[in-house]
């Protein structure tokens, strides 16, 4: 289907062009041209360093894309994407940097596939803290409608200013997994399912109608911890006990920004002119016009990015859902990815890898074979692990075997068991008037068919395979963590745990970011100092992105409940599109945790 709608508006752009007499084309490769001539940022001693947080963080690093330069040749913004590392990396040369006098923070985060999520936020935060701590310069945050993100990462600040018409809508994080057993039932879709471990929730929302009692006693323990984290951080910012935090939320539900002022999480109520003021003393500005130095968070890293040569670290990317063949955007692809690490484990400079996975997995056979891989470099090299946001199912399989795991206290991971499912059309077919009939050479030849339910024997022969690759993935685990075979089967069942209790289990060894596996790798490759650093995969320019993936431009609009709901449920609905093992067999966690 993904490939269908590129197709189909590469035809459309393709028609745009001829009818429009090129004109489209011309405005994309001057825009292009234009974005990729502009002159390197110049730093003005006396800048304040802007941060906008309307912005998806993400692991992975960012490629310019074709969106973005329609967006800049047609005069409209869109999403900026930052890639962790590189925004880690700019916040601290900003700390040393004698040019820039303070750090502004503004807008609110926006989330795309697996990006700002909590572990991530929580590396940005240390950051931010660092850059006080070691530079003594003020941090200063502007919200509006801050939602809990912009809250937990700007908590940090020395100063937070908010609009007295702003509100914030502060009242906990839940899980509301959406379930299709009654769509699929009511449109003819039939679903069979096999599984092990008890805790393994990911087919659930194909057929029940709600939330089973163990996934409801794991995802609710999961929260807790989740919530706990950013409790802890709010709660010391406003100087108030965590039982008097959450005593406050759950009596207001929102706070407006008088609430919040006479709670402490906010300093100031005020309009963009009281900011801009508060910059302009911070920064030094003899202007008589309301206007202070500043430059964006964008330009500073244009600025003071530089590439790196000879023997390095590697860290290697793995952000999405894990899928069979080469991936498309936003996943992992077991082909690709395998032959990325194969191509840097016999690059002589490359002397550790790191692997940051931020993945709820996926397939079963593609997660193997990337493990496989990363296995064959351990030969060679020291292999790290820094777990993001979510690392969990075969997110975790393509980690077991790594020398050292890092996570966070609110990453998701664990979730070690597997499933199998099939999707048949045979009831939705016959009530159109369609129908099927078969030929075969053997008694299951046509056992993969989708046009048919298949029987309890051949669900039998699933169910075995389920179980032999489960039994694998607990041997895998039990041998690359070094630990007891009884004490992993115990802790996996398919349960999700957070990083706190992943490391009290011995599923990670230390809490820690992508920073700290990164020193870790070199201090173990040998590196003294000057460790040289390379992300992969490396990324793409803007023709090889345009020719490999043409997609129309989308101007970003803010968030609408509704809408939001409606795309959520055709990206659900579209999720089963990953499921495209050729034995059906996957350990996926298939749902999101999402703040306010």
């Amino acid at each position: 289907m993904k490939e269908f709608f590129k197709m189909f508006f590469a035809s459309v752009l393709a028609i745009a062009m001829v009818s429009f007499g090129g004109f489209l084309l011309l405005v994309i490769f001057f825009g292009a041209i234009a974005t990729f001539e502009s002159p390197r940022p110049v730093v003005k001693e006396g800048s304040v360093l802007v941060f906008d947080m309307s912005a998806n963080i993400q692991d992975r690093p960012v490629a310019i894309t074709q969106e973005q330069i329609i967006n800049e040749a047609l005069g409209r913004g869109g999403i900026q994407s930052y890639s962790l590392r590189v925004l880690l990396n700019a916040i601290e040369s900003a700390a040393d940097d004698t040019r820039i006098e303070a750090l502004y923070l503004k807008g609110s985060l926006q989330s795309r596939n697996y990006g700002s999520g909590f572990a991530a936020l929580k590396e940005v935060r240390e950051a931010i803290e660092s850059f006080k701590e070691a530079s003594e310069k003020p941090v200063i945050a502007n919200l509006v409608y801050p939602s809990d993100k912009d809250i937990y990462l700007a908590s940090v600040a020395d100063k937070i200013i908010m609009n007295p018409e702003g509100l914030i809508m502060n009242s906990g994080m839940a899980s509301e997994p959406m379930y299709f057993a009654g769509f699929f039932k009511k449109y003819g879709i039939g679903v069979q399912v096999t599984k092990a471990g008890e805790y393994k929730s990911a087919a659930e929302t194909f057929v029940l109608e709600k939330m089973s009692a163990p996934a409801r006693v794991a995802t609710q323990a999961l929260l807790d911890d989740l919530w706990s984290e950013y409790v802890k951080a709010v709660a010391t910012r406003a100087g108030m006990s965590e039982k008097e935090f959450q005593a406050l939320v759950d009596k207001k539900g929102l706070l407006n920004a008088k609430d919040a002022l006479e709670a402490g999480i906010v300093d100031e109520l005020g309009f963009s002119d009281s900011v801009i003021q508060e910059l302009k003393e911070v920064s030094g500005s003899d202007s008589e016009k309301l206007e202070f130095k500043s430059v964006s968070l964008n330009d500073y890293i244009s600025a003071t990015q530089e590439e790196q040569a000879g023997d390095h670290v590697a860290v290697i990317y793995a952000e999405g859902p894990i899928v069979v063949g080469e991936g498309g955007e936003g996943q992992i692809g077991g082909s690709s990815l395998v032959r990325e690490i194969r191509k840097i484990r016999q690059d002589d400079e490359v002397k550790a890898i790191v692997l940051r996975v931020n993945s709820p997995g996926g397939s079963a056979l593609a997660s193997e074979v990337i493990q496989h891989e990363l296995r064959l470099a351990g030969e060679k090299m020291p292999v790290i692990v820094s777990m993001g946001t979510v690392a969990a199912s075969g997110g975790y399989w393509i980690s077991a075997y790594a020398d050292r795991i890092y996570a966070e206290p609110n990453t998701i991971t664990g979730s070690i068991g597997v499933i199998g499912m099939f999707l048949n059309f045979k009831e939705i077919a016959n009530n159109h008037g369609f129908t099927f009939d078969v030929v075969k050479t053997g008694k299951f030849a046509d056992a993969l068919s989708v046009t048919r339910p298949k029987s309890a024997e051949e669900m039998a022969i699933v169910q075995r395979e389920v179980d032999d690759v489960y039994s694998d993935f607990l041997r895998k685990v039990a041998e690359g963590r070094n630990q007891p075979a009884e004490h992993i089967a115990k802790i996996a069942e398919g349960r999700v745990w957070s990083g706190i209790d992943a490391l009290e289990l011995g599923l990670v060894d230390e809490m820690g970011g992508i920073e700290d596996a990164i020193a870790f790798a070199a201090k173990s490759a040998g590196f003294d100092e000057g460790i040289s650093i390379r992300d992969y995969p490396q990324t793409k320019d803007f023709l090889e992105g345009l020719m490999e993936n043409i997609k129309p431009s989308v101007s970003a609009i803010h968030s609408n409940s509704i809408l939001d709901k409606i795309e959520s449920t055709i990206d659900e609905i579209g999720s089963v599109s990953q499921f495209d093992d050729p034995k059906g067999v996957y350990s996926i966690l298939t749902y999101k945790i999402e703040a306010n």
